[in-house]
């Protein structure tokens, strides 16, 4: 029996022409695993070590925003923040045209509030949405002492792909960036959901990332 006075060759060419357009959507909306975002976040490292003041003899010229920031906050004292932020270039939008837009690719940023020092990482796609956070913070509460971790973050757009959290494995007393990236940490969680333990900390880092990006958008705009 024919449904529709189609035959079967008929509805089984429409049959693979829907499969086909639904494997094309499946594979435009599975933008990001946690291993090429591992691979982008390898190959923006790479690209950031060829830059040299002393090109063109060695190295590529180096590219990006630099920020820092003084401030004595009360309460707190001084707060010292550093932020770069390095950008790639999309598709201009008339052929030819020697400025095409850009977009924020990674940044990093390097601060302190009193003795607390933190140090975070954030990668891009095209589109604007966060890739990875890598964030290196000693606010992390636990068994009521405060802990220095390694939290990392994977996403595909606003889906969380896998949370890791390293929990630094040394003393308390107080220990500075430089000698934290000299340490050991110990992992402690890795999954697809973030333990209430470390919601807080995740959250400031997510808001992080839009607050940055609405910051290269402000300046790169000019």
């Amino acid at each position: 029996m024919n449904i529709g006075n189609k035959t079967p060759e008929k509805q089984g060419k429409m049959a693979f022409t829907l499969l086909l357009c639904m494997c094309w959507v499946l594979m435009a909306n599975a933008q990001h695993t946690v291993e090429s975002i591992r691979k982008e976040y390898q190959n923006v490292h790479e690209w950031i070590a060829l830059m040299s003041d002393s090109f063109p003899s060695d190295g590529i010229p180096p590219e990006y925003f630099d920020l820092h920031v003084e401030q004595n906050l009360p309460g707190t004292g001084p707060h010292h923040e550093n932020i770069r932020m390095y950008y790639g270039e999309l598709e201009p939008e008339e052929e030819g045209d020697p400025y095409p837009p850009h977009y924020l690719r990674f940044a990093t940023i390097k601060y302190n509030y009193a003795a607390r020092e933190f140090y975070e990482e954030y990668l891009y796609d095209d589109k604007g949405q966060v890739m990875f956070i890598y964030a290196l913070t000693p606010d992390v509460e636990g068994g009521g002492d405060i802990w220095p971790y390694e939290l990392r973050m994977w996403f595909d757009g606003k889906r969380l792909l896998r949370f890791n959290a390293k929990k630094f494995d040394g003393s308390l007393t107080y220990i500075d960036i430089a000698t934290l990236k000299k340490g050991t940490f110990k992992d402690e969680y890795t999954g697809k959901t973030v333990p209430e333990k470390f919601i807080s900390e995740a959250d400031r880092c997510k808001q992080d990332a839009e607050r940055y990006l609405l910051l290269f958008k402000s300046i790169d705009n000019r």
